[in-house]
């Protein structure tokens, strides 16, 4: 995707007609794939925004970049590393830091927004 500096909206209803992608699953994992769209991307790559789907799967979360999402649909158990249990919903927001660590359990077919910043080597 190339930068593009034009201003666009994406209509609520127009979610389903973007160009939804499988997001590969890494080596063993037994959970089926989610899908996303990447709606809008930097010109140097380290800020991104875009739509994401799964059905119920349970995951580790570790991200190389900074996350925030906003749940759009379904429920979701986040459990950090000390054990504290986090649960999220419809227009609850996370916030994932870069180098955080928690297991991510869907309970649900989830649905979410996000935006990513990688930061620069």
């Amino acid at each position: 995707m190339s930068f593009d500096p034009s201003i666009r909206v994406i209509h609520a209803d127009e979610h389903e007609r973007l160009a939804w992608e499988e997001i590969p699953t890494a080596e063993g994992d037994p959970n089926p794939p989610g899908e996303e769209t990447v709606v809008f991307r930097s010109g140097d790559a380290r800020f991104a925004f875009g739509l994401w789907r799964r059905v119920p799967e349970t995951g580790p979360m570790e991200p190389p970049y900074h996350e925030i999402a906003v749940i759009v649909e379904g429920e979701v158990e986040v459990t950090e590393e000390d054990g504290t249990v986090r649960r999220v919903g419809p227009g609850d927001i996370l916030i994932t830091p870069m180098g955080s660590k928690a297991t991510w359990k869907a309970l649900t077919p989830v649905r979410k927004l996000w935006a990513v910043y990688r930061e620069g080597s």
